[in-house]
């Protein structure tokens, strides 16, 4: 919703304080191919502000780290805090995905096309709305049953964010004023709308407008109304629109007072407070040499360059865009403090298949942001027609989802998805605990032959490899390197960036089938299956097991640009989906 459309492959010629090219773009740069202009001689005006990131040393094949350059240890072997290089850095809120977007459903693979009852699915950590999204974008054309959607989150911002990122797209189906309609309603303004409230860090005033217009009354008119009611009690409102949709909210009074200043950009803050208050984080000066580590992992120095520019900035555009519309910090994400809520590490990529990013068709093919844009409008357009064409009911939580079966009907739910906070790992809930509370709100095989238990484990195959066999941690060696041909300096060294990079591969080539099955043997999954009477389907019919591992052998064509987008991405290639099924 910028002065400009991002749909457009927009001329590059623009930079800060002077007005950007109108024309449309078609000539992509050959060096970098970040980004396209209109004609040569564009091109040529530009050159003098592109150079600075396409001729950067960041962009040549040859790049290495500082600390390599300058011939010192890195910042890991001199910082005592330091006590593994994934540490976390900045904020300890998860706003954005860290596995990849899942449709729950898959209806047509398994209840089937012709299935006519009711569908209930509940996500019980739910992190952000990416599966809803996915899941009801992908909704059959011909499905006329009621779907009920029950989310909950024990983080209240994650529950905010998704109210709001929802409601806009509610409201949106019942905008009815014509001249306001050409403005602001097309699925094509409020799918825009809607990424960079989810993912922007500064947003166009016009957003801001929307959501002031369409959403905040809806929260105002339940505070208004709940003056009075001490701060813990419980109340609980249910919007309903014109297409049969509704959202149901429950939260405590004090929650809701909470939640209209969502609305509300900090006092003071600017967009120039906004940029510096997150680059403090993201561009943070004691992190140069991780930065650089993650860099020197990416599959092409145009990557590096793109993940840098939104480190500067945090929009959520193709590279070359003009960023002059975006000029007010997303009070979504600056609400609760003026400071930055995510990691360091936090990517808005992280929470969708890299391969569907990977495979958008963009002119400038090496714009991954770019690509993740237009994927995710695309996407976003889809939910919006399916969610104005379906009958769907929303109700969403902020509890910690131990409470969760004294709210819920139990044998209700054809799906139940659960991951956020590793709650199936063993730091959290644990597996066990997580079936034992969750798995009875499930339907019954006689209710529902294909109704899923969906849990996710992040952690597993690393935790079993330092605990059982801590000599396997270096990962197969021989593999990697058919994948990254050593070439190391002499005199060798462990801080070597060949040789880290090697060792952050490690996961990627890992024997993930072994150390699962260890894992489940640790953890009495068989025991566990006969105590709560659930099971470990054969068969997994809504997600792939290992979804981010490498499925292409080295050798085969493409194998090394798969290995590569793995190893620059937030994935490792151990993530594990386990589907459950409830035995009579």
């Amino acid at each position: 919703m910028s002065a400009t459309s991002v749909l457009l492959s927009t001329c590059a010629n623009w930079t800060s304080g002077s007005d950007p090219c109108q024309k449309l773009g078609n000539k992509a740069c050959a060096n970098c191919k970040l980004v396209v202009y209109c004609l040569a001689d564009c091109q040529k005006g530009h050159w003098a502000e592109h150079k600075k990131c396409c001729k950067s040393p960041m962009s040549k094949e040859k790049w290495r780290p500082a600390w390599h350059r300058e011939g010192r240890e890195p910042a890991w072997e001199t910082d005592p805090t330091a006590s593994r290089v994934q540490n976390r850095f900045g904020g300890t809120k998860y706003l954005w995905g860290n596995t990849p977007a899942l449709d729950v459903l898959k209806l047509e693979q398994n209840e089937g096309l012709g299935y006519a009852e009711d569908i209930a699915l509940l996500f019980a950590a739910s992190g952000d709305i990416r599966h809803v999204v996915k899941t009801i974008a992908n909704l059959p054309d011909t499905m006329t049953q009621q779907l009920r959607v029950s989310m909950n989150d024990r983080e209240f911002d994650v529950v905010a964010r998704n109210v709001i990122l929802l409601l806009l797209a509610l409201t949106a189906q019942d905008f009815t004023d014509i001249d306001e309609a050409k403005e602001t309603d097309s699925a094509s303004d409020i799918a825009e709308a809607l990424i960079h409230v989810w993912y922007s860090a500064l947003i166009p005033s016009r957003v801001l407008s929307l959501l002031e217009d369409k959403v905040k009354p809806l929260i105002t008119y339940v505070c208004d109304r709940t003056t009075g009611r001490p701060p813990s009690s419980v109340l609980a409102k249910t919007w309903t629109f014109s297409g049969g949709q509704s959202l149901r909210l429950v939260l405590k009074k004090k929650d809701w007072s909470q939640l209209q200043r969502f609305f509300d950009v900090p006092d003071v803050m600017t967009a120039g407070d906004a940029v510096q208050i997150r680059t403090a984080v993201t561009l943070a000066p004691e992190r140069a040499d991780y930065r650089d580590r993650w860099y020197y992992k990416d599959a092409s120095p145009s990557m590096r360059i793109a993940k840098q520019r939104f480190r500067e900035d945090g929009l959520l555009l193709p590279f070359g865009h003009p960023r002059v519309a975006f000029d007010v910090p997303n009070p979504t994400i600056f609400s609760s403090s003026k400071s930055w809520p995510m990691s360091d590490q936090t990517d808005p990529s992280s929470g969708w298949p890299t391969l569907d990013i990977r495979e958008t068709s963009s002119p400038a093919r090496e714009d991954w942001y770019g690509k993740l844009f237009l994927f995710l409008h695309k996407l976003l357009k889809r939910f919006l027609g399916r969610l104005k064409e379906t009958r769907v009911s929303f109700d969403i939580y902020n509890v910690d989802a131990k409470e969760l079966p004294g709210l819920l009907e139990r044998g209700t739910y054809s799906r139940i998805e659960v991951k956020v906070a590793n709650i199936c790992d063993s730091g959290y809930l644990g597996i066990r605990n997580t079936l034992r509370l969750l798995s009875p709100l499930l339907q019954l095989p006689q209710q529902n032959p294909h109704a899923t238990f969906i849990t996710t484990f992040i952690n597993a195959v690393r935790e079993v490899t330092k605990t059982d066999n801590p000599e396997d941690e270096a990962g197969d060696v021989k593999r990697i390197t058919k994948y990254l041909p050593l070439q190391l300096s002499f005199p060798p060294s462990v801080n070597d960036p060949d040789m880290l990079r090697l060792w952050d591969a490690r996961d990627s080539v890992a024997d993930v089938d072994k150390q699962f099955e260890r894992y489940m043997v640790l953890h009495g999954f068989r025991q566990i299956s006969a105590e709560l009477k659930v099971e470990v389907k054969k068969v997994n019919t809504i997600i792939d097991k290992w979804p981010t591992r490498l499925k292409l052998r080295p050798g085969e064509k493409g194998d090394k640009e798969e290995f590569l987008a793995l190893l620059g991405s937030t994935f490792i290639g151990t993530e594990r989906f386990v589907e459950w099924r409830r035995v009579e």
